[in-house]
């Protein structure tokens, strides 16, 4: 039997091997129907096709069978080959989003999630006491420690996937940057484990064209003595040389005159200005140090620090904008709600006050008290801490509403749908987890994204 198919005009030869019959070369990416160009058999014997029948090359079961003079038939399988797909990625330049608000705008950020995909354990920022989220719940959720819940399910800090929608999705909502918490250089506890993912995120942020600051939880050097290692002061030390070495010369880190900024998540361990003052000049970089609110004031450090910031309890009436008058640099705050879950997550009661969200009057008034205060930056409080319930990130809960209160706030339209991009982008690298091809298309989505070229971004996503 001699066969030959054709496509576009172009024909494709055939040989058979055994009872097969193998086409010569591949169709082109796409193809679906092909039509047979000729086909030849003995004169008494029959086939099932002839020339001009189109055949469905997707059909894996094709055959020709023919039947000979003397009633045997004999059938013979196609065995077809399409080209693969060539893809290119353009990696474009990350493009600021246009915005009215023109004071830095940060969102505090925690790298401590973990997850047994990822990391091999669910960390206990997921679980603190006495959650176990390998069980489901009988709305679907997993038995997390928080009130709310993530939109794209609890995730890995660790996770490439989640850096890259948490950041694009901070980056559309007209946010700037981000403040982690940073827990230290030092091997210890899980300290090693969020310093990888500090690391993480801080790449990803340079991708996606974001700045980063670091906040420092110096409780980290208690935590280490209490273990029988150290002084306060070496321990501090080592923390700052690491962030001096590493942070503070990044193009994208947060400077305030040209000078880094570090705050400080107290102090807990370093309490005095002398201290202090030994610490920062133990590396050849002016740094603006700004403890919590207040703070300065009750350790006395009158030279050490260049300025303060709010937190929670410090953005819901002025006075702390009114005192702070007399600072070099202020840090303003604003939250939409706080409502822990450290007593229900079996970690004792801290006594803290909830401040409820109110549909979100509670962050519309924080921001513009922040914005009718003389700050230098401000910083919303907070990307994703769950166990505190400030978490501003899309959750299960409230979907996208702090966000486009962001956006409403920086003076970019409210847009859910662009927003909701990101957390496709986040699903489709899990739905497509190892293909090449389709990773290729996600990466051009991402810098789609990050550029604002966003009809293409949400085009190429729906292809797939």
């Amino acid at each position: 039997m001699n066969f030959v198919l054709e496509h576009n005009s172009i024909n494709y030869q055939t040989t058979i091997t055994g009872t097969t019959i193998n086409v010569n070369k591949d169709f082109p990416f796409g193809t679906k129907l092909v039509q047979i160009k000729s086909i030849e058999i003995s004169e008494n014997a029959t086939v099932n096709y002839e020339k001009g029948n189109t055949i469905n090359i997707i059909d894996t079961n094709f055959s020709i069978v023919i039947k000979a003079e003397d009633e045997t038939i004999k059938t013979f399988t196609l065995d077809f080959s399409i080209k693969e797909e060539e893809f290119t990625v353009v990696e474009f330049t990350t493009v600021a989003v246009p915005k009215n608000y023109n004071k830095p705008l940060y969102v505090h950020y925690m790298p401590w999630f973990q997850t047994p995909e990822v990391t091999g354990y669910w960390g206990i920022h997921w679980t603190m006491a006495n959650k176990n989220p390998n069980n489901i719940l009988s709305n679907g959720q997993r038995d997390i420690a928080s009130h709310y819940y993530p939109l794209i399910e609890p995730y890995d800090s660790n996770d490439p996937d989640y850096l890259e929608y948490a950041l694009t999705c901070m980056k559309l909502a007209g946010i700037d940057g981000i403040l982690i918490d940073f827990y230290g250089s030092w091997d210890f506890n899980d300290y090693a484990q969020l310093l990888k993912a500090t690391n993480a995120v801080i790449e990803m942020s340079k991708k996606v064209g974001l700045k980063f600051g670091i906040m420092y939880e110096d409780r980290t050097i208690n935590t280490i003595i209490n273990q029988g290692f150290g002084n306060r002061i070496d321990l501090a030390k080592e923390d700052i040389k690491y962030m001096n070495d590493n942070y503070f010369n990044s193009e994208n880190y947060f400077r305030l005159d040209n000078n880094p900024v570090l705050l400080n998540f107290g102090p807990i361990s370093l309490k005095t200005n002398d201290e202090w003052l030994n610490v920062l000049s133990s590396v050849d970089t002016e740094i603006n140090l700004f403890p919590l609110a207040y703070h300065s004031q009750y350790y006395n450090l009158s030279s050490a620090i260049s300025g303060e910031y709010a937190w929670v309890g410090q953005m819901n009436d002025n006075s702390f904008y009114d005192y702070s008058s007399h600072l070099d640099y202020v840090g303003g705050g604003a939250m939409f709600e706080f409502r822990e879950f450290y007593e229900e997550g079996g970690w004792g009661d801290t006594g803290q006050v909830d401040f409820p969200n109110r549909n979100g009057e509670l962050f519309r008034e924080n921001l513009n008290r922040a914005k009718n205060a003389d700050i230098d930056y401000l910083q919303l409080i907070t990307w994703n801490d769950w166990g505190e319930g400030t978490a501003i990130e899309p959750s299960s809960d409230y979907k996208f509403q702090q966000l486009t209160i962001v956006q409403e706030f920086v003076g970019i339209e409210p847009n859910e749908n662009d927003l909701e991009l990101t957390i496709n982008l986040y699903q489709k690298r899990k739905e497509h987890k190892g293909k090449e091809l389709e990773n290729k298309k996600l990466d051009q989505v991402f810098y789609y994204l990050i550029s604002l070229q966003i009809d293409k971004a949400r085009t190429l996503l729906n292809e797939l």
